[in-house]
């Protein structure tokens, strides 16, 4: 299990898992490769200390236009998205990446997909055929993990994306609305046949029983909890994130908890 998607209503805090995951991966001797998949998120590569993000995986490839174009005329030929080929080869590596579209920073690496720059530049589907593009074909040696901070909701499993991820990460804050989002996404990564665990995460201790007994009722496996940071917050609005912070610690238990073989 070496592919790991992240995924949430927005605002749950999946940059801040995605961070604290690769952290303790790091922390255990793994290489790991942070994928930005979410074309609205503009400040994860400041959490890992970068002064500016990659370019995108998108201009490696042309840029969105070119890729719009390249997906029109595959339609036109008759052939289905989920069969769509935008990446050349079969396979690649992170070494196979130029240096301008990926940060490096000793064991961690960070990719960003794509971004909307424009108004009216039209939907994100592009980004989405890339990003399973870009998750399916990666290979990953032995010792590198690959973390992916997906867009929120769950429209990107309507697209595929977790196709090639082989864990699901579901993440939720503690209240119903985003845990009726968090039980949608399980339902349709575990369709997918992924191995899927579920966060709660900024959860206030005082209401801790009440939504643990809320997600019982609707039989979902909650994972893990994280519970709520001040410093977390404190910190945030610099785009920072403290790792003496007990949320980093708690990120660490549920990894160690769930044993996924790394």
């Amino acid at each position: 299990m070496k592919k790991i998607a992240v995924c949430g209503k927005g605002g749950v805090g999946k940059s801040f898992i995605v961070y604290a995951l690769a952290k303790a991966f790091l922390k255990r001797g793994k290489k790991v490769i942070v994928v930005e998949s979410d074309e609205s998120n503009q400040t994860l590569y400041r959490l890992f200390g970068f002064n500016e993000p990659p370019s995108s995986f998108m201009d490696f490839l042309g840029g969105k236009k070119s890729v719009q174009q390249s997906m029109i005329k595959r339609f036109q030929s008759g052939v289905k998205e989920p069969k769509m080929s935008l990446i050349e080869k079969d396979t690649f590596s992170i070494n196979d990446i130029p240096a301008e579209f990926i940060k490096k920073d000793g064991n961690l690496a960070i990719v960003s997909i794509g971004k909307i720059k424009e108004p009216m530049e039209g939907c994100a589907c592009p980004m989405g055929v890339v990003s399973r593009e870009f998750i399916e074909k990666i290979e990953l040696e032995d010792n590198e993990v690959m973390l992916v901070d997906t867009e929120a909701g769950v429209e990107h499993f309507g697209r595929g994306i977790e196709k090639g991820i082989d864990t699901v990460i579901v993440v939720a804050e503690p209240y119903l609305d985003s845990i009726e989002v968090a039980e949608k996404a399980i339902g349709l990564a575990k369709k997918m046949g992924k191995n899927v665990y579920f966060i709660i995460n900024k959860m206030p201790a005082n209401i801790e029983n009440k939504v643990k007994e809320i997600i019982q009722k609707k039989g979902l496996p909650l994972s893990g909890i994280i519970h709520f940071s001040p410093d977390v917050y404190s910190f945030s609005i610099d785009g920072k994130v403290p790792e003496t912070s007990d949320a980093f610690r708690e990120v660490e238990e549920f990894l160690e908890s769930i044993n996924i073989g790394l």
